[in-house]
């Protein structure tokens, strides 16, 4: 264009650019794509780190990074939302399934990773190896304490890993035959800290309490 006509055009603008409502206006733009914008960087007077993306979703649920991941079933099932809450945002489940298959999506999610499991799953010594990728395909974890009972609060005789199970052929091997007997563990009411310093030092990677 030729630069007089460029400065006209200017001219009738009235301004850099356009303003919100012009943006969003149809009749002025036609329709726009993320092509269209052009973000020019201006001068700031403060550190990057000085700025909070932080946002509220709920009065008592808060986010370091403020994005949602859509509640579409091609979108956000368990292991999206377990991801998204890695990267500092959050999932929506969404609901185009039974109510039960929900339910084992939150579990699953809820049962990523926690600082204390007050509800563990548990198994018991006569149990399979066959029992132990059913609850990793349904939970996606493999760390599970064996009791004498099969139950939370029997006595602890064991732990089975992926470690355990990783190379057996027989998926109908019994956990007494394959569980960690030697198990590192630690005293009811000890802290986070205090257990995230026997892991350390342990170098285990499950502390039975």
């Amino acid at each position: 264009m030729d630069p007089k006509l460029a400065i006209q055009e200017l001219e009738k603008m009235g301004g850099d650019g356009l303003t919100a409502s012009e943006l969003i206006d149809l009749k002025v733009t036609g329709g726009l794509t993320y092509n269209d914008f052009l973000i020019l960087p201006g001068f700031i007077n403060f550190s990057a780190d000085h700025v909070s993306l932080e946002t509220r979703v709920t009065r008592n649920i808060s986010l370091k990074t403020p994005l949602v991941s859509s509640p579409m079933d091609t979108v956000t099932e368990a292991d999206m939302a377990i991801t998204m809450a890695l990267l500092g945002g959050i999932g929506v489940l969404h609901n185009n399934c039974t109510p039960d298959e929900q339910a084992a999506m939150v579990r699953k999610v809820k049962m990523f990773e926690n600082g204390f499991i007050t509800d563990p799953v548990v198994l018991s010594a006569i149990d399979t190896i066959r029992d132990v990728l059913r609850i990793k395909q349904q939970m996606g974890f493999a760390g599970i304490p064996v009791t004498d009972t099969g139950k939370v609060g029997g006595k602890l005789v064991g732990i089975v890993t992926n470690r355990d199970i990783g190379f057996r052929e027989d998926l109908d091997t019994l956990l007494a035959d394959v569980m960690t007997t030697d198990v590192v563990t630690a005293q009811h009411g000890v802290t986070l800290a205090e257990a995230n310093h026997i892991l350390r030092e342990s170098k285990k990677g499950k502390l039975p309490i």
